[in-house]
């Protein structure tokens, strides 16, 4: 894997969105925006937030498995009290998160420059491998691009968020919506996560009519050809269905309901 570059300050904080298609995600004071300022400016979440109501195994295991291999690399040191050491053993397991999130981040941002024609390898060419197998892809599949981070809300079900690109794809009519993931699979199948599915079902609930999605995945440890998924349109139903149980879950859980609030300053 590469070596990754230090992390600058970025947003730890869930992301919002106002109604009319603007991001929010801090205040004007710098400080990450939360649920008591969304109530008081009438935004909404974003579909990651929402789907972050469910649980995601593959997850849940990657992090147990982590623990347990830090652990075995780490022993306990004699005179350390647990509390000590579990801080230790969690210190460690952040080193490899952030590593992670920053190849996932430099990947985002060159492929988002290469969409609008204007990457650079010079800027980061330890990361140009990666990067070239999604060129070759776009040369064999996308037509023309539409739209490049494309923020999208949904004033009729109370949520935003940012679309990685909508492009002409070829072999599918009309608009086509494309979601880039990096994951670990050399050696194996990349695994198209039912997370995928949700957050791309929620997307093109905002567009009509509603276009097919695909879903790429980039493998981390080596630079390996695109793997690409389409996914069906009765699959992008189930997500659908399952997206809505998640935002009226979230709904609940914080006491908020955008789009009533909507509706309240609309009538008023």
């Amino acid at each position: 894997m590469i070596i990754p570059e230090p992390k600058k300050n970025t947003s730890s904080g869930q992301h919002w969105y106002t109604l009319t298609g603007e991001a929010c995600h801090r205040q004007p004071d710098g400080k990450h925006t939360n649920v008591g300022h969304a109530r008081k400016q009438n935004l909404v979440p974003s579909v990651s937030g929402i789907l972050g109501m469910i649980e995601k195994p593959h997850l849940s295991k990657w992090k147990c498995d982590q623990m347990v291999r830090k652990c075995i690399k780490h022993p306990h040191n004699e005179g350390e009290s647990e509390r000590d050491y579990i801080n230790r053993i969690h210190g460690y397991t952040k080193i490899d998160m952030h590593k992670i999130l920053d190849f996932g981040n430099r990947v985002h941002k060159a492929i988002e420059e290469v969409n609008l024609g204007k990457f650079d390898e010079s800027k980061d060419p330890e990361i140009w491998p990666w990067i070239e197998t999604y060129v070759r892809w776009t040369h064999d599949r996308v037509l023309r691009v539409i739209a490049v981070e494309k923020i999208v809300v949904s004033n009729r079900w109370g949520f935003g968020g940012t679309i990685d690109l909508i492009a002409e794809v070829r072999g599918i009519r009309g608009k086509v919506i494309i979601d880039y993931k990096t994951q670990e699979y050399a050696g194996k199948k990349p695994d198209f996560r039912d997370s995928y599915l949700h957050q791309l079902a929620a997307y093109r609930k905002t567009m009509r009519p509603n276009p097919l999605c695909i879903s790429l995945v980039i493998n981390r440890s080596e630079p390996l050809p695109i793997a690409e998924k389409i996914w069906l349109p009765s699959q992008l139903q189930r997500g659908w269905r399952l997206f809505q149980a998640a935002n009226a879950l979230w709904r609940e859980d914080r006491k908020y309901e955008p789009t009533k609030s909507s509706e309240n300053e609309s009538g008023s």
